[in-house]
C-alpha cells in the first residue's frame, strides 16, 4: 500500500470513527433525555395497571413507542424524586408513562387498582377544562390523547367534558384533605335528590358527574352506558342449599392494614374476607365459599402483575366445580400512598370507605378485543345498583365508582364486584366495620323484587 492510499485510510478511518463516536454520543443523550422524561411523567402522575405486560405484549405500538418503553422502566422504578417535579404535558411521555404499573417508590406502597384519585387522570383532565376555558387556539393546539378521549363520546364531547370537570374538582378536594384522619358524615337527604333526580331524567351526563370517576386511561360512551338498563336490571335470586357467593382476594398476600400484624393472615384483606362471608352466611343465610389463596405470590414473591393471570385460572376452577355460583366478589384493600384517612361513621363506629371498582375493556381508542367482557353491562349495572343502595341506607359508606380500562376479571359471572375497601391507613377494625353494611347492601340488591 503506498503512503497516499496509507493517509487516505487513515483519514477516512478518522472520519468514519469520530461520525460513528458522534452517532452513538446523540442516541446516548437522546436515551438521557427519554429516561429522564417518563421517568418524571410517572411520578407525577403515578399510573397504575397490573395488566401492564398483556397491554405491553398486545398493543400495536410504533417503533418509537416501543424503543421508549424499553428504553426507560429502570429510570421509571426507581423515581422516587416526586417532590418538586413539574407535571409534563408531553403527549409522547404521557403516553409511555400508561404502559407502566404505578409504584409509590417514595413510600414503598405498590398502588391498588385506583389507587391515584388525581393522578390517574389530571393530564386528561386539565386537558379538557384548558381547551373549555381557551377557546377555538387550545382546541386547535389540544393534544393527540384529548382528541381522541373526546371522540369516543359519540357526537357530544360535552358529555365526558363535563364529567371530567366534576371528577377533577373531586380530585383537588381529595388532594386537599392531607389530614391523617378525615370523617365523612352526613349528606343523606342529597343522595335521595341524586338518585331521584337520576331515576326522573336519566341523563348520562348527569349518571357521570354524579356516580363515577372515570380513569383516563378508558373512555365512556352512550352505547356502554345505558342508564335505564343500569337502573332496571334485575339481580334477585332465590336461596338455595348451594354455593352462591364466591369471595376471593387477587392481591391477599400484599393488603394489610396500619395496624395488622405483619405475616398474620388474619389480620390482612384475607382476614376481613373471612369476616364478610361469616356475616353472609350466619346472618343473611347464603351459602358462601371463601378461597383465601394469596394470589399475589408467586414462587414465594409478591408479584402483582401476574395476580390476575393466577386469580383466573383459580376462579375458573371454582365455578367449573360449582356453578351454582351467582356473586363473585373480589376484596381488595385501596393503596393511596398518601396521608389521607378516609373514614365515615356506621352506627356510632368508624367505618373504613369502600370503593366499587369497575374495568370497561376499553381504552381512549375504543374496546380491548382481546379483553371480551358479554357481561359489562350487567357488571355495571350490579356495582351502579349497589352503590344507590349505599347511598340510600349509609349516605357515606361508598365513594363514586371508579371506572378503568381492563377487564379484571369480571367477565365470569353478571354479578361481579371489584371492591377496594379503605386504604393502608385504615385500621383493621374500621376496615371489618364496613363488613356488616356492606353485607346488608348485597342482600338488598339480591333480595328486591
Amino acid at each position: 500500500m503506498t503512503q497516499k492510499r496509507k493517509m487516505l485510510f487513515i483519514i477516512f478511518f478518522v472520519i468514519g470513527t469520530g461520525c460513528l463516536l458522534a452517532l452513538l454520543w446523540k442516541q446516548d443523550r437522546i436515551l438521557q433525555r427519554m429516561n429522564v422524561q417518563t421517568a418524571r411523567s410517572i411520578a407525577q402522575f403515578g399510573f397504575a395497571g397490573s395488566d401492564t405486560v398483556a397491554y405491553y405484549d398486545r398493543q400495536e405500538l410504533d417503533i418509537k413507542e416501543k424503543w421508549a418503553v424499553k428504553a426507560a422502566p429502570v429510570l421509571a422504578y426507581l423515581s422516587g424524586e416526586q417532590d418538586g417535579i413539574e407535571p409534563r404535558k408531553d403527549k409522547d411521555t404521557s403516553r409511555f408513562a400508561m404502559l407502566y404499573p404505578g409504584k409509590n417508590t417514595g413510600k414503598g406502597i405498590w398502588s391498588g387498582a385506583a389507587g391515584h384519585w388525581y393522578r390517574g387522570t389530571v393530564f386528561l383532565a386539565e386537558e379538557n377544562m384548558q381547551r373549555a376555558g381557551e377557546g377555538s387556539e387550545q382546541s386547535d393546539n389540544m393534544t393527540e390523547d384529548v382528541q381522541e378521549a373526546s371522540a369516543e363520546v359519540d357526537a357530544d364531547a360535552a358529555v365526558l367534558d363535563k364529567a371530567l370537570q366534576e371528577n377533577q374538582k373531586y380530585r383537588q378536594s381529595e388532594k386537599k384533605e392531607q389530614k391523617q384522619e378525615t370523617l365523612i358524615a352526613g349528606g343523606g337527604e342529597d343522595n335521595d335528590k341524586k338518585i331521584q333526580h337520576l331515576q326522573r331524567t336519566m341523563s348520562l351526563n348527569y349518571l357521570l358527574r354524579n356516580f363515577y370517576i372515570v380513569d383516563s386511561s378508558t373512555s365512556v360512551n352512550k352505547k356502554i352506558f345505558d342508564v335505564e338498563a343500569l337502573l332496571n336490571t334485575e339481580f334477585s335470586m332465590k336461596k338455595k342449599n348451594q354455593p352462591q357467593i364466591y369471595i376471593f382476594h387477587t392481591h391477599g398476600a400484599s393488603e394489610h392494614f396500619a395496624d395488622s400484624k405483619p405475616g398474620d393472615r388474619s389480620q390482612s384483606i384475607v382476614g376481613v374476607g373471612t369476616y364478610l362471608s361469616e356475616i353472609l352466611e350466619k346472618k343473611y343465610g347464603y351459602q358462601v365459599i371463601h378461597d383465601e389463596t394469596e394470589y399475589d405470590r408467586i414462587n414465594g414473591k409478591i408479584d402483582r402483575n401476574k395476580a390476575y393471570n393466577k386469580a383466573a385460572k383459580g376462579l375458573k376452577k371454582t365455578l367449573k366445580k360449582y356453578p351454582s355460583i351467582q356473586v363473585v366478589i373480589d376484596l381488595h384493600r385501596d393503596g393511596v400512598g398518601n396521608n389521607v384517612h378516609r373514614l365515615t361513621k356506621v352506627n356510632g363506629k368508624k367505618t373504613a370507605q369502600i370503593m366499587f371498582f369497575n374495568g370497561l375493556s376499553r381504552n381512549r381508542k375504543g374496546d380491548i378485543r382481546y379483553l371480551r367482557n358479554d357481561n359489562l353491562q350487567a357488571n355495571l349495572a350490579f356495582s351502579l345498583q349497589m352503590k344507590l343502595k349505599c347511598m340510600e341506607l349509609y349516605p357515606n359508606l361508598a365513594k363514586p365508582v371508579y371506572l378503568k380500562s381492563y377487564r379484571y376479571n369480571l367477565h365470569m359471572r353478571k354479578r361481579s364486584l371489584l371492591i377496594e375497601l379503605g386504604n393502608e391507613n385504615n385500621t383493621l377494625s374500621e376496615a371489618k366495620n364496613a363488613m356488616d353494611p356492606l353485607a346488608k347492601v348485597l342482600d338488598q340488591v339480591l333480595s328486591q323484587d
